[in-house]
């Protein structure tokens, strides 16, 4: 680690720009549609309909909720003096324990930055995104900042550039940041409401003076949103991160949300507060809780909107450390020390990247492909019915981790051909201490808690153990290995089928329902029997038609019983909530069954 002193730097004395018109607001917000310019890319995992936008966002995990799962980014700290407080924040240095905004093993020049950039991108090849982050704002220290890029572009020219900023001084540098190519900029936003930001921010430091109170939150938001105009004026991608402070920002983040859209951001990120007291941050130490992953997720949707309207939201973020790399949820940063990098000449492997980039976009195009036969989609009109799944993945677009080796889960809406991430949520981020799991609480129950709000968890493998508890707790667990959108869709339909034919029928005050209800919700044709229970085929099996769905049917006639299944749907009547899986290692012994039962006739049709 260099041995440079940490200080507020001297800021510049220029004439600040004005605040941007309401003409320039206008072209601002036609630059890019009044937010992403196009409703089925930002963050969702359909391609791009604007080319300009669909190479920008490609191959970038922040900016592309598809992307990210195949994509590493990388930041490095060569940013250490800040201009302003928050009291979210504490930086520290040295520090390998802790993974959040911020923090930074080693603190790095622009040349060393540079090394490390190349041995990194040429070790993990998909890397495909550096990030200034920090751990101070990149434009409060712009001679590091803008060396390192030059440094960058100049021997990476494959790489896509990004830096973070809180906004004080960016209007000052957009020219600059529009010169070197640079077309991802973060603006962290948390009000627009000085009345509010007064609370999140005890100074700014602006023209060689310090503002306190409220006068330095409306310097603050005054330059934050006439630095975002200019960027959307420039078609610079523009994305918003905003702190969800449960009773200081929470209601007005709708509000942000709506103003930062109608300057042209192109994506908004809410981000739950991370305050627990061992950081020392001043919101922290005076026992300012974090949001729920609940809580986190309904002001994210009400950002959005009715299908996405209002505001594209990022769902993906991992709040990331200043040195972070590898892919999102991961940090290899360990890795890649200044022994590894300092006074070495190290070869950058254009060829290499590419090669492997090629396969990576050839795997997407694959998968892309399947969903489009399936009809699986994220945008658009979704389905009047869905569950909450969450899924346990190493990335690569596939159900592919065991549960107990889960950190983190991807949490999905999901319905008939619909599987949309809507978030992440990490165990001991949404739960921890007695105040939210109870004292002495364990791992598992701390997930299960996080998990309260979802139908299903798909993962890879999962112990007995767990499994009961899921059940007991009514979250269905399902063992499965295959392309996310596929299972979760799959498991999304099937479980709203099982829903809505457990439902009572209109007047009738009957639980259940008839078979050819069902089967008409279904698409199955259903010629004789009572309706038992609707699942899916052996996934051993679902290479050939993955939305096939078995039928378990008693001869004769009547309506479902409904409520009169046992535990795991063993009882017979219908499944409601646990029916019996057939993707699981437990139902072995019914899969034989799934077509016909006690010689029931009966005819499965693809939906």
């Amino acid at each position: 680690m260099t041995s440079e002193p940490v200080a507020l730097p001297v800021l510049s004395t220029a004439p600040a720009a004005p605040v941007p018109s309401q003409s320039a607001t206008s072209a601002a917000t036609a630059a890019l549609g009044g937010g992403c310019a196009s409703k089925t890319s930002c963050g969702s995992s359909a391609p791009a309909t604007d080319p300009e936008i669909a190479e920008k966002i490609a191959n970038h995990p922040c900016y592309s909720a598809e992307a990210h799962q195949f994509y590493a980014r990388m930041h490095v700290a060569v940013a250490p003096g800040c201009n302003i407080q928050c009291n979210y924040c504490n930086r520290k240095y040295d520090c390998a324990n802790e993974s959040r905004p911020g923090v930074t093993s080693d603190l790095l020049t622009p040349e060393d930055a540079l090394a490390k950039v190349k041995l990194v991108a040429s070790e993990i090849k998909q890397m495909s995104v550096l990030g200034i982050a920090g751990p101070g704002d990149p434009l409060a220290n712009p001679k590091r900042t803008f060396r390192t890029l030059e440094l960058v572009a100049r021997d990476c020219p494959d790489i896509k550039l990004c830096l973070s900023t809180n906004g004080l001084t960016l209007p000052d540098h957009v020219d600059r940041i529009a010169d070197l190519n640079v077309d991802h900029v973060t603006i962290t936003i948390n009000m627009i409401d000085p009345e509010v930001g007064e609370r999140i921010y005890p100074w700014v430091a602006y023209k060689g003076k310090k503002y306190t109170g409220r006068e330095a939150s409306k310097i603050l938001s005054e330059r934050q949103l006439e630095g975002l105009a200019m960027l959307a004026e420039r078609k610079i991608l523009a994305k918003v991160n905003s702190v969800l402070i449960p009773g200081v920002n929470d209601e007005h983040l709708v509000e942000v949300s709506q103003t930062v859209r109608g300057l042209g951001a192109f994506l908004h990120n809410v981000m739950p507060l991370v305050s627990a007291p061992e950081h020392g941050t001043v919101f922290g130490l005076a026992g300012q809780r974090g949001p729920t992953a609940q809580e986190l997720k309904a002001l994210q949707d009400s950002c959005a909107g009715v299908d996405g309207a209002d505001m594209n939201m990022m769902r993906h973020c991992r709040q990331c450390r200043a040195d972070a790399v590898g892919m999102l949820g991961e940090d290899r940063g360990d890795e890649f020390t200044p022994e590894t990098y300092q006074g070495r000449e190290i070869a950058y492997d254009l060829a290499g990247r590419q090669a492997v980039h090629a396969e990576i976009e050839r795997s997407r195009a694959e998968n892309r492909t399947e969903r489009e036969t399936l009809r699986i989609t994220d945008s658009g009109p979704k389905p009047d019915d869905t569950v909450l799944v969450a899924v346990a993945t190493k990335g690569s677009g596939v159900v592919n981790q065991h549960f107990g080796h889960a950190s983190e889960f991807w949490i999905y809406e999901a319905g008939r051909n619909w599987a949309s991430l809507v978030q992440t949520r990490d165990v001991q981020r949404y739960c921890e201490g007695p105040s939210e799991c109870g004292d002495g609480a364990s791992v598992l129950d701390k997930t299960i808690a996080m998990l309260s709000d979802c139908a299903a968890v798909l993962c890879s493998k999962i112990g007995p153990g767990p499994y009961d508890a899921l059940e007991d707790a009514g979250i269905e667990p399902i063992e499965v290995y295959e392309l996310i959108e596929t299972a979760v869709a799959a498991a999304g339909a099937r479980i709203t089928a099982a829903r809505a034919a457990a439902a009572p029928t209109d007047g009738s005050g009957d639980a259940g329902t008839s078979p050819t209800d069902v089967a008409a919700e279904l698409d199955l044709e259903v010629r004789s029997g009572e309706l038992v229970d609707v699942d899916l085929l052996d996934p051993d099996l679902m290479d050939e038609d993955p939305f096939a769905f078995a039928v378990h049917v008693r001869p004769g006639a009547g309506s479902c019983s409904g409520a009169g299944a046992g535990k795991g749907g063993r009882g017979g009547g219908c499944s409601g909530h646990g029916a019996d899986h057939a993707s699981g290692s437990r139902t072995d012994s019914s899969r034989t069954d799934s077509a016909h039962t006690d010689g029931a006739d009966l005819e499965v049709a693809r939906s």
